[in-house]
């Protein structure tokens, strides 16, 4: 089990250090497990408030700022610095006004930013307890997904996608990304021999979100952090056997799932969810119709990067606004990197795996291997995702990563000097 803190040479623990990371604990319970989202529909604080309430209570931390500058990520901020500087030529060189309110949501997103790395940052003590906090929260994501399988109306109304879970989330996918990215932070926090068991929970609760790329990114996960020995390898053969019975009763009982009640009578597998299974039995026997409208959207934004893919067609332009009358809001492609290339041209590739590198820039010692895994699984759910530099729950793990980063980067030095 590896301690974040360590005796020798250890910044000095004060009253104000205790604030941060109760201030840091808070932001984890807030805006990882999307909890402002969920508390927008039953009071009448929005998300934007809730930004506001951490900037006001970080004000004293500004007093001690001078002093952590070396503990702050500074590729982060040259990010943040780059994608202003990016936004502000395609405004110059776009003829037409840019939405308005999508360049207010970008500069929301660096003042968030900010924000978060300086509340993350400097102390050993405010990292274990973040991670405590990331821990806490992936274990209670997996109870609450698996308790609204079987009650589908435990946290909302009406579910946004009836049959998958979310918990406090509003999208499933959110939701079982928030999960995965959880396993990658505190993996580290339990003994070898029991990581796999971890690994194997945190399955439970993405199954329940019926999410195909986060399936894919769970498998992916778990290879490499097998690969990298972070999850002993001798534990394959049992990781093998879990998921050859999991699939023979999936196979033997597909037929009956349409069956299969809860307990007010409804269908426990909606239409949508059973389609998503078959496809984990059978990739390509896919029939369900959001593959489709998916594959449709990602045709529009082609043509649309194929119309300038030098300069974009401008912020905003990757929404499909012919989908308003019919979802109430406009839909994207999906993808970030398509989504980003149809608003900044071929460059805009490039705008969120820069993020990614940003956030676990020279990783060394104790997070490096958890640090690739990191990248490597956002990368992926880049294809699945157009999100990921939107909502505050996204917008946090960056940070995170970026800190738990640069304490295993000073705890490396240390340990070099001694």
């Amino acid at each position: 089990m590896i301690n974040l803190t360590h005796q020798k040479e250890q910044p000095p623990t004060t009253f104000l250090v205790y604030y941060q990371g109760f201030i840091a604990v808070a932001a984890v319970i807030i805006f990882f497990t999307r909890l402002d989202i969920y508390l927008q529909e039953h009071t009448p604080m929005i998300p934007l408030y809730w930004m506001f309430l951490f900037l006001v209570a970080s004000l004293p931390l500004l007093a001690s700022l001078p002093g952590k500058l070396n503990s702050i990520s500074m590729s982060i901020l040259v990010w943040c610095g780059g994608y202003i500087a990016i936004t502000l030529i395609s405004i110059l060189i776009q003829p037409r006004i840019p939405d308005l309110q999508y360049l207010e949501n970008q500069y929301r997103t660096i003042i968030f930013f900010l924000l978060m790395i300086g509340i993350f940052s400097h102390h050993p003590l405010v990292s274990k307890w973040v991670k405590l906090a990331v821990l806490s929260v992936t274990f209670s994501n997996v109870c609450m997904y698996v308790y609204e399988f079987f009650n589908p109306a435990a946290f909302y109304l009406e579910q946004r996608s009836p049959g998958r879970s979310s918990g406090f989330y509003d999208d499933s996918n959110t939701a079982s990304i928030a999960l995965i990215v959880g396993l990658i932070f505190t993996i580290d926090m339990f003994k070898p021999k029991y990581r796999l068991f971890y690994a194997l929970f945190v399955f439970m609760g993405i199954a329940t979100t019926f999410s195909r790329g986060s399936t894919v990114g769970w498998f992916l996960v778990v290879g490499l952090l097998i690969g990298g020995k972070v999850i002993p390898r001798y534990q394959i053969p049992l990781l093998s056997l879990f998921f050859a019975i999991l699939f023979t009763i999936l196979v033997a009982n597909l037929n009956n799932l349409q069956y299969l009640k809860t307990a007010d009578g409804t269908n426990l597998f909606q239409k949508d969810t059973l389609a998503r299974v078959e496809f984990l039995v059978d990739p390509f026997a896919q029939k369900d119709s959001s593959q489709a409208s998916r594959l449709s959207f990602v045709n529009d934004a082609w043509k649309k990067f194929a119309e300038s893919p030098f300069i974009g067609k401008g912020l905003a332009s990757g929404q499909n606004k012919s989908t308003l009358s019919l979802t109430g809001k406009a839909e994207r492609s999906h993808n970030i990197y398509l989504d980003l290339m149809v608003e900044y041209g071929f460059l805009g590739a490039f705008i969120y795996p820069s993020l990614l590198m940003a956030s676990v820039w020279k990783a060394q010692g104790e997070f490096k291997k958890q640090a690739l895994v990191f990248a490597v699984f956002m990368l992926s759910q880049g294809i699945f995702s157009h999100t990921l530099l939107n909502d505050f729950c996204s917008l946090v793990i960056y940070p995170i990563a970026a800190n738990l980063n640069k304490q295993s980067y000073f705890k490396s030095q240390l340990d070099l000097s001694n």
